[in-house]
């Protein structure tokens, strides 16, 4: 608002200016109020000082007015603009009054800037201006008449006339600025309360066009699930009805089948006493062979029994192979020491030449000894290894075959379990079959009920048929209904919408 009332300030005093401008320019050409010159009093000559009075006073509201401009240009609301605007105005009229030779007409320009300051509403500003004409009233009539009177005297008289129309036309325009304010402050504080009823009324108005919405939604929804739910009765209803449809025919069916199974059954109970002879038989032969199987295992541990002795035997020849290898080792050595002794006794005998022939040949054939006797050793030594080794082959093939005999001794004892298992299943069976039996034949005292019943529940599943029926008839209302109570739930939201931007406009 303040940046409007700048704005239009500035033209008027860029216009009051430029009024001052082209009266004092008129004045300087033509002279066209001469033949007024006198209205305050008698002429007066223009002297140097008179026209750079007047020039200055011309030049002063643009001085101010480029100031006011600049200010403008910087801040549209700014705090010095009124009072720029204003003192424009005021040397503007200065300007008017000093440039037309102080005419009376002129001094009327006085009321004009005082009627263009009031827009402002600002007593400060009146007091401002008044203050500063009245100064310009007096330094004119003390230092220079010609500038504001237009002549080289003016009566006192008229001079206290113009400051009091001056004073009593501030006054009054100060009153109206205040009677305005008050007015203005008034009805303002009327127009706050209005509003703020309005605004009260408008929010009550909003409040319930949202809760409107809001229970239109809540509405809509509940309506709209209900139909969702009616639909899906009814096609519930129709699943419901083909399905009893369907048991209807399933129950004749299944009546027909009755007869067949009837029979079925009697067939099945002569087959089971069938079988159950049989199992009893089977359970025998069983037994029996049960018994074979631990026959053959007590066998079996007999063979392991016989097996681990003769394991244990191999064991003895081994350590009496390993004992005879341990002689045949000390004989190598006898012969070894004797075959040396040989040999000494071969070399005293040459020493001692004929004397020592007969000990020669007895060493000889001592040496010969010892050599057959290590040969010896080495046979019996060879042969001992070979007993050892073969002895090692017998003793493996018999620990794996002691190995194969407990694993058979192992998979008799399974064998044996598992026939007995059988023996047990066969038993479960047995009694299985019996039950079974028992059952056969309370399924054919059964049978005969069934039929019966069979009738009398197709007679209630027609009922259920019928009763269907008319349920989806109800539902197919149920769901128009619910569809009309959306169709005039939207019509009411749309209408409290269209409310809501009423009043938001």
């Amino acid at each position: 608002m303040q940046d409007k009332k700048n704005d239009l300030m500035l033209r008027l005093s860029a216009a009051a200016a430029a009024l001052g401008a082209v009266v004092f320019a008129i004045t300087r050409q033509l002279d066209p109020f001469r033949d007024h010159a006198g209205g305050h009093g008698s002429g007066f000559g223009i002297t140097p000082a008179i026209f750079w009075g007047q020039l200055i006073l011309v030049l002063v509201p643009f001085g101010l007015l480029a100031f006011a401009l600049y200010c403008f240009r910087q801040n549209r609301e700014h705090p010095y603009l009124p009072w720029l605007n204003t003192l424009t105005l005021t040397f503007s009229s200065m300007a008017i009054i000093s440039g037309s030779g102080g005419g009376v007409e002129f001094h009327f320009s006085i009321f004009m800037v005082l009627a263009m300051a009031a827009y402002y509403e600002d007593i400060r500003l009146m007091v401002l201006m008044t203050t500063l004409f009245a100064v310009q009233h007096l330094a004119g009539f003390f230092l220079s008449p010609q500038l504001v009177f237009g002549t080289d005297s003016y009566p006192f008289l008229m001079l206290v006339i113009h400051a009091l129309f001056l004073i009593l036309t501030s006054c009054a325009t100060s009153l109206q600025i205040v009677s305005k304010r008050k007015i203005t402050t008034q009805l303002e504080a009327e127009k706050r309360t209005k509003e703020e009823r309005l605004f009260q009324l408008i929010n009550q108005i909003e409040k319930l066009s949202e809760q409107i919405r809001s229970t239109s939604e809540t509405v809509s929804d509940k309506s709209e699930i209900n139909v969702r739910a009616n639909e899906t009765m009814r096609h519930s209803f129709d699943e419901v009805t083909g399905g009893l449809r369907d048991q209807l025919i399933s129950l004749e069916q299944m009546d027909s089948n009755l007869e067949r199974i009837n029979g079925s059954v009697q067939s099945a109970f002569f087959a089971f006493e069938e079988m159950k002879l049989n199992a009893v038989a089977t359970e025998q032969a069983v037994t029996s062979n049960y018994e074979s199987v631990l026959a053959i295992r007590e066998q079996n541990e007999s063979v392991v029994e016989a097996v681990t002795s003769i394991v244990m035997s191999m064991d003895d020849l081994q350590q009496a192979a390993a004992q005879a290898q341990s002689m045949v080792n000390k004989i190598r050595e006898v012969s070894d020491q004797t075959n040396l002794i040989a040999l000494n006794a071969s070399i005293e005998a040459a020493r001692a030449g004929e004397q020592g022939k007969g000990f020669a040949v007895v060493a000889g054939e001592i040496r010969k000894l010892a050599d057959q006797s290590r040969g010896a050793a080495d046979d019996i030594q060879s042969m001992i290894a070979a007993i050892r080794q073969e002895s090692e082959t017998s003793v493996g093939q018999v620990e794996r075959g002691q190995e194969a005999i407990r694993q058979t001794a192992v998979n008799m004892e399974t064998f044996a379990a598992e026939f007995q298992q059988l023996r047990q299943r066969l038993r479960e069976v047995l009694e299985f079959i019996l039950n079974l039996n028992r059952m056969m034949t309370d399924i054919r005292q059964e049978a005969g009920n069934v039929s019966g019943e069979m009738t009398r529940i197709s007679a209630v599943i027609e009922e259920e048929m019928a009763a269907m029926e008319s349920l989806r008839g109800m539902s197919g209302e149920q769901t128009e209904s619910a569809r009309q109570v959306d169709r005039e739930v939207a019509k009411l939201n749309d209408l409290s919408l269209s409310l809501r931007e009423q009043f938001k406009a």
